[in-house]
Order: structure tokens, then sequence, then C-alpha cells
């Protein structure tokens, strides 16, 4: 797989394009929330880097805990 079909959960810019996804406020808090939710989900998932395709579903699921 290359780079970009991976969430690089460094970037603000990609935690700013995820949250208007979802229609949730580009806010320090919630990209740290979605920094968050992304450990949780490789927690569970036992990886180590995570697709969009794995996330986006995550996010969509928790959308709730975003402002």
């Amino acid at each position: 797989m290359d780079d970009y079909e991976y969430v690089n959960f460094s970037q603000d810019h990609e935690m700013n394009y995820r949250l208007r996804r979802v229609d949730k406020r580009q806010t320090e808090s919630n990209r740290d929330e979605l920094r968050t939710m992304g450990k949780e989900l490789k927690s569970n998932l036992s990886k180590t880097r995570l697709t969009h395709g794995e996330f986006h579903p995550y996010v969509l699921k928790n959308k709730a805990r975003l402002e």
C-alpha cells in the first residue's frame, strides 16, 4: 500500500480533512480526540497503522465524541 492510503495522525491538515468529512469543527480538541480514536482503533485491531477505509467508519460510529 502507498503512504497516502494510511492516516497520518501527526498532520493537522489531515485531521481537519477527517473533521470536514463528518461535519465537525476543526478545533484542537477535535483533532486530539481523533488522535485518541486512532490509538483506540489501532489497539483494537492490533495494528500500528490505519487506512482511511478503516478509520472513517470508526469516526462515524464515534462522531458524538467530537464537538
